[in-house]
């Protein structure tokens, strides 16, 4: 009886550890074939950089903490983080076009007209003025420490900065199959 049960927790871990070193090795994406799309959708997404993407990354995390102070009463972190936010744009639009107007070595190099940088810029510059005001009135309608206008005021940036730039900027989202739409009451 008791060499059953050594044998069997020797089978056991010796089934555990070959398990662990075969998947180890694997590779999802090379088991399948698809490593070249993969490796593709890897350099679209982190080697090219535009002002959307710069403002985006920078000010996600920002915009996340702003949340989660208003959802605990902290008015002093959601001004904190409604500046960094502004902050953060500024510093997107000094870094990504000159300040005479012309646009900077990330444009250049995908050899676009002038005409269409000055097009770019004056979009980005929208919707980019549009988060810098809404941010400082976050953080000016925290002061007066009210939950749900301070709330309001995060909703509105969302609302006429981010989503409203996603909506132009972006491919639109496919429709949805019929057999996905929910149906009935």
């Amino acid at each position: 009886m008791r060499k059953i049960s050594q044998v069997f927790i020797v089978a056991l871990c010796s089934f555990v550890v070959t398990t662990g070193v075969v998947t180890y090795g694997w590779n999802g994406s090379k088991v399948f074939g698809y490593d070249k799309e993969v490796e593709a959708a890897k350099n679209i997404h982190s080697s090219k950089s535009s002002p959307t993407r710069a403002v985006m990354r920078l000010i996600s995390a920002h915009t996340s903490k702003i949340l989660d102070a208003i959802m605990v009463g902290d008015f002093h972190a959601v001004a904190r983080e409604a500046n960094a936010v502004a902050e953060n744009c500024e510093i997107v639009m000094e870094v990504f076009f000159a300040v005479h107007g012309n646009a900077g070595g990330w444009y250049k190099e995908s050899g676009s007209d002038s005409k269409a940088a000055a097009e770019i810029k004056a979009e980005f510059e929208k919707y980019l003025q549009i988060t810098i005001d809404s941010s400082r009135n976050i953080a000016e309608t925290a002061g007066n420490k009210d939950i749900v206008e301070t709330y309001k005021s995060l909703d509105e940036m969302l609302n006429k900065a981010c989503f409203a730039c996603h909506a132009v900027s972006r491919d639109p989202w496919p429709d949805w199959p019929d057999w996905m739409r929910q149906s009935g009451g």
